[in-house]
């Protein structure tokens, strides 16, 4: 299960549980977040190299749907800028997928099933 830093812990939290991810577990400086299979431990912990060289994977059903939803969560004015959709939905190495980054600056490609 990967980790990921957070420069502010709490809103990093809130950014994922608007986006979908449920809170499964917490600590005192840590908390697990969950979607469907798909799970990771963010932490009251940053590091600008590593938030920045950071990139996980989300695989999904339906790419449409993750763009409409993202889009509808209006991540620029809610999050101040600092997360935000890098690239909608778009053809690349055979298949189809998207970008996104989190709070911390950590990139997420979508890729669709």
């Amino acid at each position: 299960m990967a980790f990921l830093p957070s420069r502010d812990f709490q809103l990093s939290s809130r950014f994922y549980e608007d986006i979908g991810f449920t809170k499964a577990s917490a600590t005192d400086n840590a908390a697990q977040f969950m979607l469907d299979e798909y799970g990771f431990w963010l932490q009251d912990y940053y590091v600008e190299t590593w938030a920045a060289n950071t990139m996980l994977c989300l695989y999904v059903e339906d790419i449409q749907a993750w763009a409409r939803h993202l889009d509808s969560l209006d991540l620029p004015r809610r999050y101040g800028g600092v997360a935000k959709v890098l690239s909608p939905p778009h053809a690349q190495e055979g298949g189809t997928m998207m970008q996104f980054c989190d709070p911390a600056g950590v990139l997420w490609h979508v890729r669709e099933l």
